[in-house]
């Protein structure tokens, strides 16, 4: 073999290792926040134009704001972002119902890379506090052990759901509505892309520049490193229970979705015969 077939081969293994490794972990994610994005924009459209977009501030916006605007608070602290204004609950005439402003070295890789995860902390946060608040009102609805795949550890945890006993529990109730508050909110917003796109961008050349010094040193993948059969098994644990939670968001987001167009349609018909 020459050295442009080895060369070739070697960027060959390194790009389908990337590729690969970012479908398993992100793919879901990002289709999963592109829908929580659509969804939310049209939610917000039919309160604007049933009961006004206030209205929905008071129904769910108090919990839903302060929990998206602390994702990005928490992990600006993780990845040493210098916050220099905050306010976690502070609706505007524009649509702004909180900010969290922050400064970073562009100089280091580590902060650079936590652009995308403060961007995208609003649907990492929400999860875990969705799944806090399950472990704190339900806890008996939590699995007993986080082994098993994203669809047996989802069913695990939501098979209780499907009880006439729950039409009964206070802590059912308080539950979804929390849950619904905060589902509700996790939502990017466009600036919160900008930022995620440019930490991105860092994060793949870091993936990628491993992926290649793996493949060089080893002429095989990571998958070959024994270290990485115990992070890709750690990593299956998380994703099977972020991602359920997620999946479980955007169900509660499509109901509420349907709910402000069934407002929507009963407030076309009170104007229609006030009309006449």
């Amino acid at each position: 073999m020459d050295f442009s077939d080895w060369l070739f081969i070697l960027f060959y293994n390194t790009l389908k290792a990337c590729f690969e490794q970012i479908l398993w972990i992100w793919g879901a994610f990002f289709l999963i926040g592109f829908a929580l994005y659509f969804i939310s924009n049209l939610r917000d459209k039919a309160f604007a134009d049933s009961i006004g977009h206030k209205a929905e501030l008071f129904l769910t916006g108090w919990i839903g704001v302060p929990v998206h605007e602390m994702g990005h608070a928490v992990f600006c602290f993780i990845f040493r972002h210098k916050i220099t204004e905050a306010k976690f609950f502070s609706p505007k005439e524009d649509g702004t119902m909180g900010y969290v402003k922050h400064e970073f070295d562009p100089k280091s890789t580590y902060q650079k890379i936590g652009n995308f995860f403060i961007g995208i902390a609003p649907m990492l946060f929400g999860t875990v506090v969705i799944y806090a608040l399950l472990g704190l009102l339900l806890p008996d609805y939590l699995p007993e052990e986080l082994n098993g795949s994203i669809a047996e550890t989802g069913l695990e945890i939501f098979k209780n759901f499907f009880s006439f006993s729950n039409f009964s529990n206070l802590r059912f109730w308080i539950f979804i509505y929390l849950s619904l508050g905060i589902a509700s909110h996790m939502k990017l917003s466009i600036q919160d892309f900008k930022g995620a796109t440019s930490g991105f961008l860092t994060l793949l050349c870091l993936i990628f520049l491993i992926n290649l010094i793996a493949t060089a040193v080893l002429n095989f993948g990571l998958k070959s490193i024994l270290l990485s059969q115990w992070f890709t098994d750690k990593v299956n644990v998380l994703l099977s229970l972020f991602y359920p939670i997620m999946l479980y968001a955007l169900v509660l987001s499509i109901f509420y979705l349907l709910f402000s167009y069934a407002l929507l349609g009963v407030a076309r018909v009170v104007r229609s015969k006030v009309g006449k």
